[in-house]
């Protein structure tokens, strides 16, 4: 079931932007690439699932509109509280904590005044610690790069500010982390943004 909706998930996000790419390549007039809409940032919260835990991370993320259609930007995230990790050793308890970011890259399917729905995918790097109660004194320390499609809906309440929802499958490609399946770490997310406009471009 589960890659069943990642696979309609992908086929959502890839169809309008290869068919938009391939209007531009075959059209006859030469196309140029300009800022249309003000570019953004802002802070948001991600709400998941990590090896089987409900989980929330904090973070922001931030874009600029081409051409009315094509958005470009950067987003990252970082989890509050760590999640539990089987312990190997009797009395000593540990968690798992991670965080990531990259770069977006998307197409906006419906724009409007008030309301934009759109696609983007995140290509990003994650890095995984894993700490213990006691402490320890080694702390094993993970990198892993993964990739984030996700569906979003925005609806703007004035010039400068509008809100973000949406819904993300958070895919780890690999990890070479030894003590938590790479599998515990995809899942579905959905996440809100507050976002605040920062340039007037026109």
């Amino acid at each position: 079931m589960k890659n069943s909706l990642l696979i309609i998930l992908f086929v959502g996000i890839s169809f309008p932007l290869f068919s938009q790419l391939d209007t531009i390549i075959h059209s006859p007039k030469k196309k140029t690439f300009k800022i249309t809409t003000p570019s953004f940032g802002g802070i948001s919260v991600l709400a998941t699932n990590v090896n089987n835990q409900f989980t929330v991370l904090t973070g922001g993320r931030g874009e600029a509109t081409f051409n009315n259609r094509y958005t470009f930007g950067g987003a990252g995230w970082g989890m509050l509280n760590g999640v539990d990790i089987e312990s190997k050793v009797k009395g000593r308890y540990d968690f798992f904590r991670f965080g990531y970011g990259g770069l977006e890259f998307g197409y906006i399917i419906k724009s409007g005044k008030k309301i934009n729905f759109g696609t983007n995918i995140l290509v990003a790097m994650g890095i995984g610690f894993k700490e213990t109660v006691p402490k320890s004194i080694s702390r094993e320390t993970n990198f892993f790069p993964l990739i984030e499609p996700s569906l979003y809906l925005q609806i703007v309440t004035s010039k400068s500010f509008m809100f973000d929802f949406g819904i993300k499958y958070r895919y780890v490609t690999s990890s070479n982390i030894s003590y938590l399946n790479t599998r515990n770490l995809n899942s579905f997310s959905i996440y809100i943004a507050f976002l605040i406009s920062k340039c007037n471009c026109k």
